[in-house]
């Protein structure tokens, strides 16, 4: 009889031990086909976990084998706008440039999609909540899809546009360790054409900020003022933190927009992105 029990026993231990690793292995990325209005073969595509049941889009291109130098990989951040092909264009500039990279969704939006425009579709994603504490956790679900996408990078750099640099430095601002690059970040929890619900001063939060950072902004941008990030940079550097800055004098708020300026974001970023971190933390130095 304490033979069965003991028997018994084991069976149901390893029977848990089966369903534990069975979970511990449910994928958090799925492999998906390209979304609409994204034909670009360049990308592989994932469909990424989010919070609450939703779900989103995470793209991938590579850096071309024998660049000859490490670095980290990236996610790219998007704005208010959303998802759209001008992102794809950027990640594959920075692919040419040595980078892994990979562009999704942290909130839903519905389209465009059809053919000949230039939003991406994202309806499964989670619901826009701006540069707030909410929003933080949604960014970190993408985070965590991207790294899976792209093979678990040690390190994880996000270069957000707009509110998505606001998100990318809140989230910094709560300890997290990836270097971050901010274009044209909205940082003051306000902008031009007003704020959302819940939205935070990301600079009233700067000494938590503990990741490198760099700060790209228009001095005539008339949406996010310039002194949003000068606001920025000071804080970060009476915190200590390692702080570069460029201001473009011409660009307004849509800098990647400009064929000249855009090239020189993908550039400084290229230069800036290798000194943060050391060889033996990056993504070849994994592989």
């Amino acid at each position: 009889m304490r033979k069965a029990l003991h028997w018994l026993v084991v069976l149901a231990f390893g029977g848990l031990l089966v369903v534990w690793a069975v979970t511990a292995a449910t994928p958090e990325i799925t492999g998906a086909a390209a979304p609409a209005n994204a034909p670009d073969t360049a990308f592989t595509w994932f469909t990424a976990v989010m919070p609450d049941g939703a779900s989103t889009v995470v793209g991938v291109v590579r850096a071309p084998e024998g660049t000859g130098r490490d670095h980290p990989a990236i996610l790219l951040v998007t704005g208010t706008e959303g998802f759209n092909t001008d992102y794809l264009q950027f990640a594959r500039e920075l692919a040419a440039k040595g980078f892994d990279v990979a562009v999704g969704c942290w909130f839903r939006t519905e389209g465009p999609t059809g053919a000949g425009t230039m939003g991406i579709a994202c309806p499964q994603a989670p619901a826009f909540k701006g540069v707030s504490d909410a929003a933080v956790t949604d960014l970190d679900a993408l985070v965590t899809g991207a790294r899976r996408a792209l093979g678990d990078p040690i390190s994880l750099s996000l270069v957000g546009f707009s509110r998505g640099g606001g998100i990318a430095m809140l989230r910094a601002s709560g300890g997290a360790s990836g270097p971050v690059v901010s274009i044209s970040g909205m940082l003051e929890g306000t902008t031009a054409w007003g704020n959302v619900a819940d939205e935070v001063n990301v600079v009233d939060r700067a000494s938590g900020v503990r990741a490198p950072v760099l700060l790209l902004h228009g001095e005539d941008d008339d949406l996010v003022p310039v002194t949003q990030a000068e606001h920025m940079a000071d804080a970060l550097r009476a915190a200590g933190v390692d702080v570069q800055t460029h201001w473009y004098s011409t660009g307004g708020h849509g800098l990647a927009q400009v064929p000249a300026i855009r090239a020189d974001l993908v550039q400084r970023i290229a230069d800036w992105l290798p000194t943060t971190v050391s060889p033996a933390a990056s993504r070849r130095a994994t592989g």
